[in-house]
């Protein structure tokens, strides 16, 4: 069947097979950095039969769950399709800075594990770390960035960290990131 298949694919993605509350809890955390979609631990729970109560999965969980191992989303992974390779589109949400971005407004950046900063644009492609979390970079770190992409590396370049240059730094290497704005 093929929604197990989809369940084994999780977990190769995740590292691991969710067989306590915690790592369940972890499971749905990772799946939302990824995918910047949100999946209850509840949810996840029932999916893997760790509580035994009757399932009914909705088709946009099924995606949710594709999008996280790499398909598009399910109907391209119950088609066959190999999940997004080397090259392609890019991501499903971008961010064109000299575009989309106004002096003072603030994104939320998400990455692996457990990483996260709130940024501020300070205009001509500079932003300014705010609040960080689980990472080296800290607030009033300033770097250059002119494209964020849902679900790709965060390469922030001309980093001045703690009042040093440090050139290139990235974010969410082998995951990518995930962002929101914030007020």
């Amino acid at each position: 069947m093929k929604f197990d298949s989809l369940c084994k694919k999780v977990e190769d993605t995740a590292g691991f097979i969710p067989t306590t509350p915690k790592q369940f809890e972890e499971l749905a955390h990772r799946i939302f950095t990824h995918t910047g979609m949100s999946l209850s631990p509840t949810t996840l729970k029932r999916i893997w039969g760790y509580l035994d109560e009757p399932l009914s999965t909705r088709r946009t969980t099924l995606d949710i769950l594709a999008r996280f191992c790499g398909w598009q989303d399910y109907a391209d992974f119950e088609k066959g399709y190999l999940p997004e390779a080397e090259s392609g589109k890019v991501g499903t949400k971008t961010i064109n800075v000299g575009r989309d971005m106004h002096l003072g407004d603030r994104l939320r950046l998400m990455w692996p594990p457990s990483r996260t900063c709130v940024v501020e644009y300070i205009g001509s492609g500079r932003w300014k770390i705010m609040q960080s979390e689980g990472t080296r970079l800290k607030p009033g770190d300033t770097f250059s960035c002119s494209l964020i992409a849902e679900g790709e590396p965060l390469y922030l370049d001309n980093l001045i960290h703690e009042g040093n240059p440090s050139g290139v730094y990235v974010c969410g290497r082998r995951s990518g990131i995930s962002f929101v704005r914030t007020i």
